[in-house]
């Protein structure tokens, strides 16, 4: 059967410490017992303790054998054996007594307790009491037979014992820190995922103590990269072109972490094998990232998942050295992750709403639509029946009726053709503008209201999953604002530029029933504003804000664009 790797690392700290104390104890009485120790008149008594403290620590194990370090009986054990040492060692000539490691091992001993604080509180202790034999033995045996030298290195040696142990105490807190927090890891719950990934960055950078924290990732199969950029002033996430920050890093360092201290030229970077690289190709990372990263140092590391693959930058982290690389990647992967989650619960959402919009043309179709068009052959065939020139008005408005509902049968057939999964290779006729222009002119005259459209710097074609949802969200968007607000006129501006594209929509009407600018995250949070508007523009990427006042309302809404090669 295969045994634990780590079974001696978990046994408890009182069974360790019992085990040397019965050993040292042994290993001194057999010492003094072969050789004894000066002075002759103490010889026997100091034989006879010895004795004495093995039958104690053999008692001391027994009932220490399974018992934590906690409580008064460890703290009462721990001053027994700094006086027993004490009393042994004046009675050996103190400062030159073979048993001076007794003292050593109390520091060893209040380490392993209780980390660096017991290490820390042992040693006055022990040093004050080394201090007091050695001035009473000085007095005793006089400045002839008072070893001067081995009292001023014994004491020295005290303290910088006290001082690694305190240190390694210290180091091997920080290390069960770094582990509780990586436990501790948080997860994303499917809400506001640009939210938990700010989370998630703010997290990390605190394990790692980082200021900066930039990742850059790239989902498979995707034509696109994200790029987060966390500091504690703030949070941007942001889509861009694959070839926008090609390549993250030089080719020396593609597949591995590094650490990249200072800024000498040519760069030296050092690897997590420890190996010191001078580049010879530029920069370590590319230039638009670096912008983000500060002038620190920095220490990058990649990550690679089922559904994304990327890299972790950690900036500014002040006097940082190759030992927080194996960190770095323990995180990075983490954040991998969280990144991973986020994608899946986009995809998830998004296969949702398809679905969802499949179930609702399809009910359409076959309900509205097919009552509709019932609806319209009644009316036009009552209509072709009317022939008295007594009833010219209840034939003419029957006919407007009839065009009415023809009108409102084509625009349902064009939202149920919207509503169906997007075709690459079936673009609808038409470009996005005489959609528009066609779509607010409609508008305008069902609700007698002027409506005007104005579109600047859009560039190239949108791509397919945004200019098929434009159309439906300005319908939305023009439609509550005519329907809640009660405007004279209303105002739609489409506008591209470097970030993706922007749409306005604008009214003179009441406004919103609250006041004030809110964005995307406030009006989820409060349940505000058009949550079906939200909802579709979240599931291509964007963001919503809405500014209300008394005097009107502007709905602006955000689409990040990656225009294709």
């Amino acid at each position: 059967m295969h045994k634990a790797p780590y079974r001696f690392s978990r046994a408890r700290a009182e069974r360790t410490i019992a085990v040397a104390r019965v050993a040292l104890a042994a290993f001194s009485t057999y010492a003094i017992w072969l050789d004894p120790a000066e002075p002759a008149r103490f010889t026997q008594l100091t034989y006879v303790l010895h004795l004495g403290y093995i039958a104690y620590s053999l008692a001391l194990a027994a009932v220490m054998w399974s018992r934590p370090s906690t409580g008064w009986l460890p703290i009462t054990t721990h001053v027994i054996d700094i006086v027993a040492f004490s009393v042994f060692q004046y009675l050996t000539l103190g400062p030159s007594s073979p048993f001076f490691v007794y003292f050593v091992f109390s520091l060893f001993c209040g380490a392993v307790r209780w980390g660096w604080r017991g290490a820390l509180a042992t040693a006055p202790a022990v040093v004050i009491a080394f201090v007091l034999i050695a001035v009473s033995m000085s007095v005793t045996l006089g400045p002839a037979e008072f070893e001067l030298n081995r009292f001023v290195i014994r004491t020295g040696y005290l303290i910088v014992v006290s001082m690694l142990l305190v240190y390694l105490g210290r180091h091997e807190a920080r290390l069960r820190e770094e582990i509780r927090r990586l436990a501790g890891w948080p997860v994303t719950r499917g809400g506001d995922v640009d939210t938990e990934i700010k989370r998630v960055l703010e997290y990390a950078a605190g394990i790692v103590a980082a200021e900066r924290l930039v990742v850059i990732w790239e989902p498979d199969q995707e034509p696109r990269v994200q790029l987060a950029v966390w500091t504690p002033r703030g949070f941007q996430l942001t889509r861009h072109a694959s070839t926008d920050f090609e390549p993250w890093v030089c080719e020396e360092l593609v597949r591995d972490s590094f650490l990249c201290a200072g800024s000498t030229e040519p760069p030296v970077v050092t690897t997590a094998r420890h190996i010191p690289i001078a580049l010879q190709s530029g920069q370590p990372v590319h230039a638009r990232l670096g912008m983000h990263l500060g002038s620190q140092p920095f220490v990058s590391a990649p990550f690679k998942s089922e559904r994304v693959s990327g890299r972790v930058f950690f900036g500014e982290l002040g006097a940082a050295t190759t030992e927080v690389l194996p960190l770095a990647e323990v995180v990075a992967r983490e954040i991998g992750s969280s990144v991973d989650q986020r994608e899946m619960h986009i995809r998830t959402r998004q296969l949702a709403i398809g679905e969802e919009r499949i179930r609702v043309a399809r009910d359409l179709h076959d309900g509205v639509l097919q009552s509709l068009t019932g609806v319209r052959l009644e009316l036009q065939g009552l209509a072709s029946q009317l022939h008295s020139e007594s009833l010219p008005s209840v034939r003419d408005r029957l006919i407007a009726m009839e065009r009415a509902l023809a009108t409102e049968q084509r625009e349902l057939r064009f939202f149920i053709e919207d509503l169906q999964p997007i075709r690459p290779d079936s673009r609808p006729d038409g470009t996005l503008a005489s959609k528009l222009e066609e779509l607010t002119k409609h508008i305008a005259a069902q609700w007698k209201t002027p409506i005007t459209l104005r579109l600047t710097q859009l560039g190239a074609a949108l791509p397919p999953e945004i200019e098929q949802a434009l159309p439906p969200m300005i319908h939305e968007a023009v439609v509550n604002a005519l329907k809640h607000g009660r405007p004279s006129r209303v105002s739609v501006m489409l506008h591209g530029d470097s970030d993706g594209l922007r749409v306005v929509i604008g009214d003179d009407g009441h406004g919103f029933p609250f006041e004030g600018r809110y964005d995307h995250g406030m009006l989820v949070r409060h349940n505000l504003g058009p949550a079906s508007l939200c909802e579709r523009v979240a599931s291509l990427g964007g963001d919503v804000s809405v500014d209300s006042s008394a005097s009107g309302s502007k709905v602006e809404i955000r689409l990040p664009v990656v225009t294709h090669a």
